[in-house]
């Protein structure tokens, strides 16, 4: 069988790749002649190296947001969002400051920027901006906008971090039901889904502590980086403090069908992120109905020092599944780490607060109601 699947594998990403070079080289051949779509995507950096990533498609159409709730604009966004033709081999330019790197996008329309970072830089300031320009070039007949990438640079004084995941987390999912994720992700935009109570505030509080100032927060999620613009503006209307998003690239690989596993891929963005400040720990915030309780174990074998804490929400109400995440927690607890099972946000908000890691002054809720 694996025989069969790896060789299955393989005929798929070659006719995928051939496909997608015919196509792409007679665009390139016409020229495209519309301004193109440059996203970039939220980055992060320290004192060394900044890094952004982003894509470039075709202009797949206005994803503005609603102003009514509607069944068919909410499949018709859903359909442009995953039906993006990117533009591979496309030569761009970033620039931070007095810095300059010419880059290309790879075959899926992905780009990577990669930034020494200067030393003039302000260190106050926790968001930087880099432009993204598409210069003249052989295969575009019209100029493409400038547009700019925000990166995160947490302050130098920053207690700690915050890494989270997001569907059944933050957002209501029922990741653990194919049909119900699929019908909430097609047909409903940003604004009708909904988040669990009390994670705004209780997000607020650990990134904005009002005593100690403001500390960096990190979603790492398996959907797809089509959604981002649909995430951002979720978090933005749900009060969600802003980090980076760091999704995962769903296509045809010649070693795998997705291009990883949900574990393998939040295990690397989750060890990226702690590589990136090793002298950092996090709180670590995530749900029970896939692997997010192994993963953060998994993380604590390896980094118990830049970890402080585990909350896992609890959305599977299986005794099984809560026997075996009793488990992972005696596991961690030798680390001197909690991990904490709970079915709402006000008992994780009771441990932060208990621990330190939250204070009262930064527990004022917008809407006046408890937590």
């Amino acid at each position: 069988m694996s025989t069969w699947s790896d060789g299955a594998r393989r005929l798929g990403h070659s006719i995928e790749t051939r496909f997608d070079s015919l196509r792409y080289d007679l665009k390139k051949k016409l020229k495209y002649d519309q301004p193109l779509q440059v996203v970039p995507y939220n980055g992060y950096g320290n004192q060394e190296t900044l890094f952004l990533k982003g894509r470039v498609f075709e202009n797949k159409g206005n994803l503005d947001r609603q102003t009514q709730e509607s069944l068919w604009k909410n499949l018709t966004q859903a359909y442009q969002r995953f039906e993006s033709d990117e533009v591979p081999d496309l030569e761009l330019i970033a620039r931070f400051q007095d810095l300059q790197v010419n880059i290309r996008t790879d075959e899926e329309g992905y780009f990577s920027v990669n930034l020494p970072t200067p030393e003039n830089l302000n260190w106050e300031q926790l968001w930087h901006e880099v432009s993204i320009e598409v210069p003249a070039q052989n295969s575009l007949k019209t100029a493409t906008e400038t547009v700019s990438g925000k990166i995160l640079i947490p302050p130098q004084d920053a207690e700690f971090g915050v890494i989270s995941d997001i569907d059944d987390t933050v957002m209501v999912t029922n990741a653990t039901s194919l049909l119900d994720m699929a019908r909430l992700s097609f047909m409903h935009s940003p604004a009708s889904r909904l988040p669990f109570a009390g994670v705004a505030d209780f997000y607020q509080a650990l990134t904005h502590n009002t005593e100690t100032g403001r500390r960096p927060i990190f979603y790492v999620s398996s959907s797809p980086w089509n959604l981002y613009d649909f995430l951002q503006e979720f978090m933005a209307l749900n009060r969600l403090p802003e980090g980076p998003l760091l999704l995962r690239d769903f296509g045809l690989n010649a070693e795998q069908f997705f291009q990883s596993s949900h574990r393998q891929h939040k295990l690397t963005q989750i060890n990226n992120v702690m590589s990136t400040y090793p002298e950092l720990s996090f709180i670590l915030i995530g749900d029970s109905g896939q692997h997010d309780p192994e993963i953060y174990t998994e993380v604590v074998a390896a980094r118990p020092h830049q970890v402080k804490a585990i909350y896992i929400r609890d959305v599977t109400n299986n005794p099984l599944r809560t026997e075996a995440i009793a488990n992972l927690t005696e596991q961690v607890s030798k680390h001197g780490i909690d991990l904490l099972l709970t079915t709402d946000t006000g008992k994780a908000q009771e441990h932060a607060l208990a621990n330190g890691y939250i204070s009262p002054v930064s527990l004022q809720p917008a809407n006046g109601q408890a937590l």
